[in-house]
């Protein structure tokens, strides 16, 4: 193996040369103060991340395996090191298939099972309602069942770490509590309890609020909605979806002052066609939808978004603009922030180390100059958020 060699400014400041060998840091070495050159960064983490490219994760059984490694190049280009995949509603049988496929071939590649380190299984356990459903299809939404879920995560390698419940269906709270005595991190969205729900789900033991506010009804109670209790809640801690669309800068900005930093995590909730050019588009269960020209995805004739256009690196630069953070605190709150949200450790910029970081900085945006996945560079040239997918590569 030939050792590569890379050279940028750690978060502290210190400028460094970084050289790996295989898939690991051989050697940190100090170099002379340089402020021109980028800053070498912690992987981008994604708790929420439905496909790209064309090819949502449930469709893996019917598009073929060999999918996931677009998608995942997609991603490692946009900076993602650490990504849960997302199982959303669909047919059962399928998902089914998806599963056991995911996991052999997880099981057999190392740099695939790095970068999808876990399942987020979000659907079938949402409400059945319209407007809290978002554009997931009714015909798959089903009430909480323990038993059929465990079957599913079996499949998986016992892959799936977070699963999402609309906490006000009959059996949820029952479900939810235990979930997390098997040790699963449990999400409540697509939902809309009422303040009781919300508390009580959260003392069964849910931490998580699936993307706060979006996959609601578009017209609430100006009380008696469950974003107040969310926010009440110490013990839930808030997805954002930070693309620009959906969520306005203020949300964020309020929803960072309830929480603080380390009550809030950016997510992707990146569509199956993240990346795709703009235009009209039909994916499974019939749904039609258009991508935008500026990357907004949403139900044909309707205003309902249909997940997002954009990667995670969008996140850090809705971050800066609108959400005020300084670069590096911004690409933190994408990047260790999840991490430590998802209990998962992210290697160091050190001898002994995975080789897995980024090299990026500011210029009107955020730039990636290089992403090194496990010792592989995978940007042959920079990459900015609005970069289309290489979806036939």
């Amino acid at each position: 193996m030939n050792d590569k060699t890379w050279r940028g400014r750690l978060a502290d400041g210190r400028c460094v040369s970084v050289a790996a060998r295989g898939t690991q840091i051989a050697s940190v070495t100090p170099l002379a103060d340089d402020p021109a050159l980028p800053y070498l960064l912690p992987p981008l983490v994604d708790l929420q991340q439905n496909g790209a490219c064309g090819t949502y994760f449930n469709e893996i059984e019917r598009q073929g395996i060999e999918r996931l490694d677009v998608i995942a190049r997609h991603l490692r280009q946009h900076g993602v090191g650490r990504c849960q995949m997302t199982f959303t509603t669909y047919d059962p049988a399928g998902l089914e298939r998806t599963a056991a496929l995911v996991n052999r071939r997880l099981s057999d590649d190392a740099d695939l099972s790095s970068l999808f380190f876990g399942i987020f299984h979000e659907g079938y356990y949402i409400s059945p309602q319209d407007g809290w459903r978002g554009a997931h299809a009714r015909e798959w939404v089903a009430p909480p069942d323990y038993e059929r879920f465990r079957r599913l995560d079996d499949l998986t390698g016992n892959r799936i770490r977070t699963v999402n419940v609309a906490p006000e269906e009959p059996g949820a709270l029952d479900f939810i509590q235990r979930a997390v005595r098997h040790g699963k991190v449990v999400a409540i969205g697509h939902c809309g309890p009422d303040a009781e729900t919300v508390r009580e789900a959260a003392r069964r033991g849910a931490t998580l609020v699936t993307h706060f506010g979006n996959g609601a009804a578009p017209m609430i109670h100006r009380f008696k909605n469950p974003f107040w209790a969310f926010l009440d809640e110490p013990k839930l801690t808030l997805g954002l979806i930070c693309d620009g669309f959906h969520l306005p800068g203020e949300v964020v900005r309020v929803a960072m002052r309830v929480k603080g930093r380390e009550g809030c995590f950016p997510v992707s909730d990146a569509s199956g066609y993240a990346g795709m050019p703009p235009g009209e588009y039909r994916c499974f269960g019939h749904r039609d939808f258009v991508i935008r020209a500026d990357g907004f995805c949403h139900v044909a004739g309707s205003e309902l978004l249909s997940g997002a256009w954009f990667q995670q690196d969008r996140c850090v630069e809705f971050l800066v603009r609108a959400g005020k953070l300084p670069f590096l605190d911004a690409w933190e709150q994408c990047s260790l922030q999840p991490a430590r949200v998802a209990r998962i450790r992210l290697p160091d910029i050190a001898a002994g180390e995975e080789a897995t970081f980024v090299i990026a900085r500011w210029s009107d945006g955020v730039v990636i100059e290089q992403s090194v996945h496990r010792g592989r560079e995978y940007c042959d040239k920079p990459v900015r958020p609005a970069e289309p997918a290489l979806a036939s590569k």
